[in-house]
């Protein structure tokens, strides 16, 4: 019996170290592999053969015109704009949402002008902002409660709504002459419904007064064209600015033998081949999934290319397309469904060039990129550095949403479809996408827009 026991276990623990010999031997084959880690890295991106202009993105500040506003409603309201636009509040928004300050000035010694008394009556103001849900509660609530202990007889009452509401209300109290005093932070498109409507007062004269020193040149120059635009009135003011840049994984492009970021989109062109050859799949990367994403991107290509893209068909709008077409053949599987908020593939080598991403929408960490790295390859002086090669906004037009639908639908065709292209039937379709515009305006405006349309009197606002 005890030998037959002894016997047992000998067997058992035979059985356990060939077990266990098998599994060491083949773990290593079988076993999940670690993570790789990937060198990531951004920079403006590639020059269009007529210029490397960036589109400006961001929020304004602007004051509602609802009637009967007070001098002393006037100067609580600027009182606000003076401290938002403060270098310190800049900065603390920077930190909380990845948006860049207008200003370079000292954050240490500043001093907010004082506009409204402490000794005045109290004022309270209602704030709308379209900021992200995530940046007000990270960012926004904090500042009013600052501003508020700050200057206690104004009160502030701030709602987060989408810019497409706070665009209607406004509207409404304006309408219904109101006299509460409103301020808003709102996208620097969707001001443009209620600046070309005539709902916000002009600022002209107080900008000096609520904007700090060192403001960077393009932004002053935009405040200053903006009179040109409105009839002299300078109805909003720039608070914080984003422009897209272009993200890579630089591991990837390196292990195909590509050792600089293209510069221009012929060499992107030619870098897409390589890697292409290199992973046997596209890994140039875009927001091609429609929406205001599409159309974005690609009016920041056509204006580099020289073209108009609300026109959609000048010479310099085909010949983006045209481009675009040819780079498509090597785009990632993933860009028919990436937008604004499409990043996480690069640290996956999913695709390594995600071409025109927000710095804001871009999570850094997951990245594994640091916001706050110091030095000139920081994605603040990166940012810059495409900024000082070129600025524009896109004409706040009230009818963006119409152009937005039309150019994505260009864009399924030349592009997602998948049908063979040449220039002259990119032409066409860029062709059609203008009748269809300017059609629509004829109908759902007059003939002066269309024909104003028409001759190319809306175009990108260049500073």
């Amino acid at each position: 019996m005890a030998k037959n026991k002894i016997i047992a276990i000998v067997a058992i623990v035979i059985v356990i170290i060939v077990i266990g010999s098998v599994i060491a031997y083949e773990y290593p084959r079988i076993a999940p592999k670690p993570a790789q880690k990937y060198e990531l890295a951004v920079y403006p991106g590639p020059s269009g053969p007529v210029n490397a202009d960036h589109i400006l993105g961001g929020c304004v500040l602007a004051i509602a015109d609802t009637a009967h506003l007070s001098s002393a409603k006037m100067a609580a309201e600027e009182q606000f704009m003076a401290y938002m636009l403060s270098p310190p509040v800049q900065y603390d928004c920077m930190k909380a949402t990845g948006f860049i300050p207008i200003s370079s000035s000292d954050i240490s010694n500043y001093h907010v002008p004082d506009i409204y008394s402490r000794s005045n009556a109290t004022v309270t103001i209602d704030y709308y902002t379209s900021i992200s849900i995530t940046d007000y509660k990270a960012f926004t609530q904090k500042a009013i409660s600052n501003f508020e202990s700050l200057y206690p007889n104004i009160i502030i009452k701030p709602t987060d709504i989408a810019a497409t509401s706070i665009v209607s209300t406004v509207e409404a109290d304006v309408k219904a002459a109101s006299t509460t005093p409103i301020v808003m932070s709102i996208d620097n498109l969707d001001v443009g419904i209620l600046a070309y409507g005539g709902y916000l007062v002009n600022l002209k004269n107080v900008v000096s007064e609520v904007t700090p020193s060192n403001v960077i040149t393009s932004i002053v120059k935009l405040t200053n064209d903006e009179a040109n635009i409105f009839g002299g009135s300078v109805p909003f003011i720039t608070q914080i600015i984003n422009t897209p840049l272009v993200w890579i994984n630089y591991s990837a492009l390196k292990s195909a033998g590509i050792t600089s970021m293209p510069a221009t989109y012929k060499q992107m062109l030619q870098d897409a081949k390589i890697l292409y050859k290199k992973y046997g799949r596209g890994m140039v990367n875009m927001q091609g999934h429609g929406g205001a994403s599409t159309a974005t991107e690609l009016y920041q290509i056509l204006v580099q290319f020289g073209g108009n893209p609300v026109v959609f068909n000048n010479t310099g709008d085909i010949q983006g397309m045209y481009c675009l077409y040819n780079l498509s053949k090597y785009f990632s599987p993933e860009y028919k469904t990436s937008y604004w908020a499409t990043y996480k593939g690069l640290a996956s080598n999913k695709y390594a060039v995600m071409d025109y991403q927000w710095p804001g929408s871009v999570n850094l960490t997951a990245l594994g990129m640091k916001y706050n790295a110091t030095g000139s390859h920081s994605i603040v002086n990166i940012s810059l550095q495409a900024l000082s090669e070129g600025v524009f906004i896109r004409d706040p037009v009230s009818w963006i949403s119409e152009w937005q639908v039309i150019m994505d639908s260009a864009f399924v065709k030349i592009i997602e479809s998948g049908t063979p292209q040449n220039y002259t039937t990119i032409a066409h379709v860029l062709s059609d996408a203008n009748a269809q515009m300017y059609s629509y305006l004829q109908s759902h405006y007059n003939n002066t827009v269309a024909k104003e349309y028409e001759n190319g009197y809306f175009k990108p606002i260049v500073v």
